[in-house]
C-alpha cells in the first residue's frame, strides 16, 4: 500500500480550485481515499472485503488532517464519478486533475 500516493491524491483534491463545481464533503474526500485503497489492493490480488475495509479505515485515520483540509475545496460531480469508476491508482490521480 502506498500511503504516499494516497496522500498525493488527497492533496490534489484539496488543491483543486475549479471555477465550477461544489464544495467537497467529508464523504467526497474519504471516497477518494477508499477508492484508491480498493484499487491498490486489487492490483495486489487482494479482494477480501474485510481487509479492504480495515485498510480504508486505517488510512482515513492516518490522513485525518489531509481529509479535514480537503473538506470545502472545489470538486465536480464528474470528478467524483471518475474516481468511483477508476480501476487503477493512476486513474484515480488522473480524475483529480
Amino acid at each position: 500500500m502506498h500511503s504516499r500516493t494516497l496522500a498525493v491524491v488527497v492533496l490534489s483534491l484539496s488543491l483543486c480550485a475549479v471555477a465550477c463545481g461544489r464544495k467537497a464533503t467529508r464523504a467526497d474526500c474519504e471516497a477518494v481515499i477508499d477508492r484508491n485503497v480498493a484499487v491498490q489492493l486489487k492490483a495486489m490480488n487482494i479482494a477480501d472485503p474485510a481487509l479492504i475495509a480495515k485498510k480504508q479505515d486505517e488510512l482515513r485515520t492516518q490522513l485525518r488532517g489531509e481529509i479535514d483540509a480537503c473538506i470545502g475545496k472545489r470538486v465536480t460531480d464528474g470528478m467524483m464519478t471518475c474516481v468511483k469508476a477508476a480501476e487503477t491508482p493512476e486513474q484515480v490521480d488522473k480524475c483529480m486533475r
